[in-house]
């Protein structure tokens, strides 16, 4: 049984296509992130060590084997569930993960920037947030992908709670994860690392945490949000992974 995590403004539907394209013999366990969805206050936490914690208990009621599969921000939040609980999981993907980070300054001035992005999601509102957040480099792959597909995606994206979303970058926020680079290299588990090669940075860090047990997956012609562009390409990464652990 799989548990996807979607991305930082994502929500369980952001994983329909994959799950279309895959047919999973079991439903997969598709727990919104802290600060999503119009419930949100309910799942509060006050750090993205108990985030973990909530997820891992979640996680215990999943029927074996057990896979564990996030995005971005949830693959963040993944890695750490990995680190705490490894043995919980028989195997892992990884889509556009950062393992944390290590320099004091670059921390502080993510932090910064994440506090800024919650400033302007309380000051200016969702909609604003979300034209601006569409804008960055980083999504320009995605561009040329059906409008249904990206109407879809906004839509998910504004049913959120400005407020929600912000208290998730306060929470789960890149600077508010402990860095996971050595925690990684000594888990033992297959773990596939998956980027887009459009998306050089993320496919660079891959490349970098690659090991023997934890194999890179570079999709070609996508950008960050493989998820999304890459739908069946993802749809056979989960399958591949049940077939690397059980045959």
């Amino acid at each position: 049984m799989w548990m996807l995590l979607h991305g930082f403004m994502g929500s369980p539907r952001s994983w329909e296509r994959v799950l279309a394209a895959s047919k999973l013999p079991d439903e997969p366990s598709a727990p919104l992130l802290m600060g999503h969805g119009g419930d949100w206050k309910g799942k509060r936490v006050a750090s993205f060590e108990e985030e973990v914690s909530r997820l891992l208990a979640i996680a215990t009621t999943m029927t074996p084997p057990r896979y564990l599969c996030g995005y971005s921000m949830g693959a963040r939040v993944a890695l750490g569930m990995l680190v705490s609980g490894s043995d919980l999981f028989e195997g892992a993907i990884l889509v556009g993960v950062h393992p944390g980070l290590d320099d004091v300054e670059a921390r502080a001035a993510r932090r910064a920037a994440d506090a800024k992005r919650a400033r302007d999601l309380r000051r200016r509102g969702l909609v604003a947030f979300v034209d601006a957040w569409e804008d960055q480099p980083l999504f320009t792959s995605q561009r040329g992908l059906p409008a249904a597909t990206l109407g879809a995606q906004r839509q998910i994206r504004l049913s959120h709670d400005a407020e929600g979303l912000a208290a998730c970058l306060e929470v789960l926020g890149l600077a508010e994860m402990p860095s996971f680079g050595a925690a990684l290299s000594s888990l033992e588990i297959p773990i596939t690392l998956v980027a887009g090669a459009r998306d050089t940075k993320f496919a660079t860090i891959a490349q970098n945490l690659s090991s023997e047990a934890h194999l890179p997956q570079i999709v070609e012609g996508v950008g960050h949000n493989v998820v999304l562009e890459a739908s069946e390409a993802m749809a056979m990464a989960l399958k591949t992974m049940e077939q690397r652990i059980h045959g």
